[in-house]
């Protein structure tokens, strides 16, 4: 063995004293305690997790609870930006129906003649014949009927002073009260002369535009007027946004007219063939010629002086 001398003997023993105290005076760790092993939790293991641990564990009181706190402040500020979001539904909003046209239309065909073939086919009668219309607002209709050889068969007029029908071939002249009485009797069927009117010029009623609610339908558009028991419905076709029918519940009437092929909005756009329908019967129009209305006599709109004439008024008659 080589000799070694005291003096480094001892020097190691003061070093390595002296180095087991620094160390015991470097450790920062405190003894777990009871309570934490009891909870399950072990400082140390949990510190050697990383860098965050290590922050969270070994940081002081303050600065855990200042990290806290700004956790909690940008937390609810990302719920009140959320909030300003709107909520996406996936549809897009669906446009408005641009009634303009339609208005335009009615006005241009206000005042309007037209000449037509008609038919009808009905539980108690049938029966086909050339006719004409003459209107003049709302206040002012002709509407006559031709036989074969052109002579009058038929011929309504509504003035100031009500509905009146004359059948020249059996010198009377019916009144009523309502024009749909007079209707039944030389056409045999249940119809409001204002909606057979309405229907050759494909066009809505003046007075209806202010009940007019327009919704959005499998592309199309329906316009409905609900108002004082009438109920109306015009179907709006997609794309080309043309009339191709009209629903109707009244009280003198429900049915259907129907445009073949639609009626286009532009102003002077004339329907081809006409179908009105109910229940128990049938009628079709095909028109021949639709025409703004010239300057008409008044005289047009009031029955011609005939001798040897009846009146019947048929609400006496029930």
């Amino acid at each position: 063995m080589p000799y070694i001398p005291s003096t480094v003997t001892n020097n190691r023993f003061h070093d390595s004293h002296r180095i087991q105290s620094e160390f015991n005076s470097m450790e920062t760790y405190p003894r777990p305690s009871p309570v934490r092993q009891a909870s399950g939790f072990n400082t140390p293991e949990l510190c050697r997790c990383g860098l965050v641990g290590r922050l969270f564990f070994n940081a002081p009181s303050s600065c855990v609870l200042l990290c806290l706190l700004l956790l909690l402040v940008i937390s609810a500020g990302c719920a009140r930006s959320l909030e300003k979001l709107p909520a996406v539904s996936g549809k897009p909003a669906a446009p408005s129906f641009d009634i303009a046209k339609m208005k335009e239309r009615s006005d241009f065909w206000r005042d309007c003649q037209c000449e037509f073939r008609l038919r009808v086919d009905s539980k108690t009668s049938k029966f086909s014949s050339r006719a004409i219309i003459i209107a003049k607002g709302r206040n002012f209709v002709r509407f006559e009927t031709f036989t074969p050889l052109g002579q009058t068969a038929a011929l309504y007029v509504f003035n100031e002073t009500g509905p009146a029908l004359l059948i020249p071939s059996e010198k009377v002249i019916f009144t009523a009260q309502r024009p749909e009485t007079l209707a039944r009797e030389f056409l045999g069927v249940s119809l409001p002369v204002d909606l057979f009117r309405y229907a050759l010029t494909a066009s809505v009623p003046a007075e209806q535009y202010e009940h007019l609610e327009s919704r959005p339908d499998a592309g199309g558009w329906r316009l409905i007027s609900n108002s004082e028991g009438n109920y109306f419905e015009w179907l709006i076709t997609a794309g080309s946004l043309a009339l191709e029918g009209i629903l109707v519940r009244s009280a003198e009437f429900e049915g259907r007219v129907s445009y073949d092929p639609p009626v286009g909005f532009t102003k002077e756009a004339v329907p081809g063939k006409i179908r009105i329908s109910s229940s128990e019967w049938n009628m079709e129009i095909g028109l021949e010629e639709l025409k703004p209305a010239p300057q008409f006599q008044p005289s047009a709109f009031y029955m011609p002086s005939l001798p040897d004439v009846r009146k019947v008024d048929l609400d006496k008659i029930k």
